[in-house]
């Protein structure tokens, strides 16, 4: 163990973040505080540069796999409920729709977040959902929250000198930076 470790000011910033949408979570009366914190801790990196670069893979791989989500739970209902292993054997072949989407779009790096969102979707085997689009607008809702308030957080608390239009800190041994050469 290392008992020197020090908490960072980004263990600081997610842990407000998801503090942040569990609160917005009851404010504003949503169901499942689950996908909004998943977001934020995602989102949460060493840069507000890159918390909303992350934040955009984030939420196009959110609409794409509730996209293709939605389309597997509207098929689903073509399935009688006694047919399991028709379900689970359609769930590969939406899956892959989903990543063929993304390389479509040319967001390759939404691919992942994309499957887990689907796998979220199409793995929820009680397929009594009434709405299928409803259920899925509240995930990418959810997620949604999770990226704002993860990018506002990373921008307004605790900001790194390089996030917050400072100079960057010259390189060791007095070198000048190269974007002021």
């Amino acid at each position: 163990m290392n008992w020197r470790y020090k908490p960072g000011l980004r263990m600081v910033k997610t842990g407000v973040a998801v503090l942040l949408c569990l609160v917005a979570s009851i404010l504003l009366h949503r169901e499942n505080a689950f996908y909004s914190c998943i977001a934020a801790v995602i989102c949460m990196q060493p840069t507000t540069e890159k918390s909303l670069h992350a934040g955009i893979h984030r939420f196009i791989g959110t609409l794409c796999g509730g996209f293709v989500g939605f389309l597997l739970l509207e098929a689903s209902r073509l399935i009688p409920q006694y047919y399991t292993w028709a379900y689970v054997l359609v769930i590969p072949v939406f899956l892959l729709l989903a990543i063929y989407l993304t390389n479509l779009l040319g967001r390759r790096e939404s691919a992942a977040i994309c499957c887990i969102v689907f796998l979220n979707i199409a793995t929820n085997l009680d397929r009594g959902i009434q709405n299928s689009l409803l259920y899925v607008a509240d995930r990418v809702i959810d997620t949604g929250i999770g990226i704002v308030l993860a990018v506002l957080v990373n921008r307004f608390l605790f900001p790194r000198r390089d996030d917050g239009g400072g100079k960057e800190p010259a390189p060791s041994g007095g070198e000048t930076p190269p974007s002021e050469k």
